[in-house]
């Protein structure tokens, strides 16, 4: 039998706004009431004090391949649990596990994991789905795709794509390719995100995508095209054109190699944080000592902060959400309920699920964050149940 859960938080961040000294009582995996003051649990009830601490939504990850040592394209349950466990150490409450471009055969593998893990009872972050990462991506913009498996959308379509529909959630490619569009407006019917990456795109195909259906760019300044000269004249590129966008949502990897801070306070000013979720693209070295690892078959190896392919590029990150909340809050000076904003509301609104999702009302999912005055994590509340708690195994 679920038992009631009484929070009491110095400070609420909503993220739409903010409380002081309030109590959230949560049952049954719900958010029943937020009253005011410090309210005793009744014998036997739960009861997390964090007078001195501040609370909001658990942070919602829309972009991840792995972490602690765990990788979505492992194939398994035990790889998205894995994964989901490490990240609910750092403030995730629920994430897209992610794959990268694989055979048809593999990428029907690793769809194939995802229903047990997403039925499975709370170990970690819930597991919202698949986010596919590929295997539709321009050549010219693989990045640290295996080349051999980067490819245009095959008609008929290729069978994972029916057979695990209701796993994927999330689906990357390139709208230039032949057929992409018309992938995208049978994905958009059936309910799917379709997002712009690893792509070539012009403006005018990025018009032509967002009315195919495509409504989100994938890691903004990321393996796309930036505005170039072409004869005497400059053309915007994917970058520009997302960011001019008012239909169009992004996602920065917010760790400070992928995007200097100071270009993620341009994308914020010219998007709002209602427009910007900050995503890990973490890959399993997330939390492990530097080293040799990999990355969908492609060797990386991580050092001084960051992860290398053996081609020379990036390989992702090795951040975790709750780091980049601090990082746009101290390194970039975002006002913390705008950078909350960017980790919680505003992915659960792209994905369409910020009716459950992505902020502390009643009637909401109890996936709540404990941060200390430093912003690092105290605890960590997914579905009503506490899954991590500072110093406690």
């Amino acid at each position: 039998m679920d038992r009631t859960l009484y929070i009491h938080a110095g400070r609420l961040i909503t993220p739409r706004s903010e409380l002081h000294d309030v109590t959230i009582v949560a049952r049954e995996g719900t958010i029943l009431d937020i009253l005011p003051g410090a309210i005793p649990a009744p014998d036997g009830e739960p009861f997390l004090e964090a007078g001195s601490h501040i609370v909001g939504p658990g942070l919602i990850d829309l972009h991840v391949h792995g972490g602690g040592g765990h990788d979505t394209m492992d194939g398994i349950p035990q790889a998205l649990l894995g994964l989901s466990a490490f990240h609910a150490r750092h403030g995730t409450t629920a994430l897209l596990p992610s794959t990268v471009a694989a055979s048809a055969e593999q990428i029907d593998w690793v769809l194939a994991a995802f229903p047990s893990a997403m039925a499975a009872p709370v170990v970690g972050a819930r597991i919202l789905g698949a986010h596919v990462e590929g295997p539709f991506l321009n050549p010219a913009k693989r990045g640290a795709h295996l080349a051999r498996y980067v490819r245009a959308p095959a008609e008929p379509p290729e069978l994972w794509l029916e057979a695990h529909r209701a796993a994927i959630r999330r689906l990357t490619l390139a709208p230039e390719l032949p057929g992409a569009l018309e992938l995208t407006k049978a994905l958009r019917r059936q309910g799917v995100l379709v997002s712009i990456g690893h792509s070539t795109a012009d403006e005018e195909m990025v018009a032509r995508s967002a009315l195919a259906g495509a409504t989100h760019v994938t890691h903004l300044f990321n393996a796309m095209t930036t505005m170039e000269k072409v004869g005497a004249l400059r053309r915007a590129g994917l970058a520009e054109a997302a960011l001019a966008s008012d239909e169009m949502t992004v996602e920065v990897i917010a760790d400070g190699w992928h995007v200097p801070f100071s270009v993620l306070k341009l994308v914020v000013r010219a998007k709002g944080p209602e427009r910007v979720a900050l995503v890990t693209d973490a890959m399993r070295a997330a939390g492990l000592p530097a080293g040799r690892y990999d990355l969908g078959g492609m060797g990386v190896t991580v050092q001084d902060g960051h992860a290398i392919t053996d081609e020379g590029g990036l390989a992702g990150s090795i951040a975790t959400m709750s780091e980049l909340l601090r990082n746009a809050v101290h390194r970039v000076g975002i006002p913390l309920a705008n950078a909350w904003r960017m980790c919680s509301l505003t992915p659960a609104q792209i994905l369409g699920e910020s009716n459950r999702l992505g902020q502390v009302a009643v009637g909401h999912a109890a996936d709540l964050l404990v941060l200390d005055d430093d912003l690092q994590v105290v605890a960590t509340i997914v579905d009503g149940h506490i899954v991590y708690e500072r110093g406690k195994g």
